[in-house]
């Protein structure tokens, strides 16, 4: 059983088209959980932020971060959806 594990695993990191997919949903990933870290930031920003202007820029800031990671969730479900079939 345990070789035949990993001759199974050997297989699914030389096929290239598995590994690719793989290494998107992982890139992707960390691409979302930057956008999370910097969604963060600019809330802790506009929180201490008195000027209308710069309200009104972090809050455009946090709705275009905001969508882009809604938009990238979207994608890696189906990506995920995808690599269950």
């Amino acid at each position: 059983m345990k070789i035949e594990k990993l001759l199974h695993k050997l297989h699914a990191f030389f096929d290239t088209d598995k590994h690719k997919k793989r290494l998107h949903i992982e890139e992707l990933r960390r691409i979302l959980l930057e956008l999370k870290k910097k969604e963060r930031k600019i809330a802790d920003r506009l929180s201490e932020v008195d000027d209308i202007y710069l309200i009104k820029q972090y809050q455009t800031e946090l709705e275009i971060i905001w969508l882009q990671r809604k938009k990238g969730v979207a994608v890696l479900q189906q990506l995920k959806q995808r690599k269950k079939k």
